[in-house]
This record gives structure tokens, sequence and C-alpha cells, in this order.
């Protein structure tokens, strides 16, 4: 591993180091958001293949750690089963076109639709997934995070959107996302090992930055415990929000 880090400048190394702990914090009190902070940062520095590469084990680690955090509330993998088994199927066919298609007008139209989604969830009265249209629309969300993942990286949207609909209790929403992007970044990984985007060598420089992700997701879950539920849905909106401005950012400067 040492060989491994030594690769990288030291200055770079301490860059992306803060970056996880940064990544991880916002993961601590949102329950989501690491890939799409450490990603876009990350990529200011090194490629977006090895961004994204850096970023797989501190996802699949932090998600088990803040799924088993919140076990107890496990009743709610019956509302959001559909949403994780059409994931899994739709990422793990899409996944074999991720590096063959230039991703910036998606990345354009993800961004646009994920504002329009924060400024409705603002209003009086935010949508709400009706129960008797909650198991299409999951399918559809898993289908088309799935889409979007296997062309992007990017597969939180609009699943992301249709948990916040479901009018989850906080601790639901954590334990759903963490299952959600647990399976996600799993078959992504397996899918840029295959296709030799992902090389051992990144995996060994992944496993180093599982620390500092930890270390921001404790200080994180610290913060969170003092929010109350109104603050901690004004924060997971704004976590969407600049999530959809970098995507837009990203796109128009490629």
């Amino acid at each position: 591993m040492l060989s491994a880090l030594h690769a990288i400048d030291t200055v770079v190394l301490v860059y992306i180091f803060g970056v996880f702990v940064l990544g991880g914090l916002i993961k601590g009190v949102s329950g989501f958001g690491m890939p799409l902070v450490t990603v876009p940062l990350i990529a200011l520095v090194e490629p977006v293949p090895t961004a994204v590469a850096l970023s797989l084990l501190p996802i699949i680690v932090s998600n088990i750690s803040q799924g088993y955090e919140c076990r107890s509330h496990y009743r709610v993998l019956g509302q959001i089963w559909p949403l994780l088994l059409s994931l899994a199927v739709s990422l793990g066919l899409a996944v074999q076109l991720l590096g063959h298609f230039r991703p910036e007008v998606l990345a354009l139209i993800i961004g646009v639709m994920i504002q329009v989604f924060v400024v409705s969830q603002l209003t009086p009265n935010p949508p709400v997934i009706p129960r008797q249209w909650r198991f299409g629309t999951l399918i559809g969300a898993g289908l088309s995070s799935g889409l979007f993942g296997g062309l992007t990286s990017f597969y939180g949207f609009p699943a992301l959107q249709a948990l916040m609909a479901l009018e989850l209790d906080r601790n639901e929403f954590i334990l759903a996302s963490s299952l959600f992007f647990l399976v996600g970044s799993a078959i992504l990984s397996i899918g840029l090992l295959a296709q030799n985007i992902a090389t051992p060598t990144h995996l060994l420089l992944s496993l180093a930055c599982v620390v500092p992700t930890q270390l921001g997701m404790y200080l994180g879950e610290l913060v969170r415990s003092r929010l109350s539920q109104v603050m901690f849905r004004g924060i997971t909106l704004s976590v969407l929000s600049a999530t959809g401005l970098a995507m837009i950012a990203r796109a128009i400067t490629v």
C-alpha cells in the first residue's frame, strides 16, 4: 500500500484525505452525498476515473457502518426492496457502458432535474408518492438510476428523490439510502474492475481513504444527533442542491 500511496504527490494525497473527511462529514449528517462530494473535488487534481475508483471502498464501508447504526429500522426494507432490486438489475447491465459514452449531456439534465425537485420540496405541500403508486414508482426510479449510473457513475437520481417522497423518518431514510448506495457501489466496483477502469492500485488507495472517511462520519453523526427533523431535511435538500449544481458545472466546463 505504501508504494501505491507514494505514487501520488504528498500534497495531493493530503488534499484527497481532506476531501474524504469532508465527504464523510456530509454523509454523517445527511445520510448520503459522499461520492457526490468526493468525485467532483478529487477530479480537480486527478482524472475522473481515478476519482470514481478512489471513492469505491469508502462508500462501501461507510454505508455498511451507517446501515448497521440504523439496523433497528430494518422494516423499511419492506418498502424499498423494489428500488434495490431494479437498481441492481439496471446498473448491472448499464455499467458495461461506462467509459463508452460522453456523460456531459446526461449530467446536465440530471443536475437540472435535481434542482427542480429541490424547489418542489420547498413548496408548502411537497410531492409525496401515493401508496398505490409506490411499487411502480420505485421500480421506475431504480431502473432509471441504474441507467444513469451506468453512463455517468452517478446513480443517485432519481432514487434519492423517490426515497424522500416516501416520507421516511430520519433513521429510516438513512438506512434506506445506505442500503441503496451499498448495492450500487458494489455493482459499480465489479463493473469498473472488469473493465480495468479501477485497478488494484486504485483499490489500495481507496482502502487508505476509508480512515479519513470514517473520521468525517463520526463528526457528522455527532452533529446529526443535535439536529431537529426540520433541520435534517433542510441539510438533505441543501446537499441535493449542491450536488445538482456541481453536476451542471461539471457538464458545462468539460
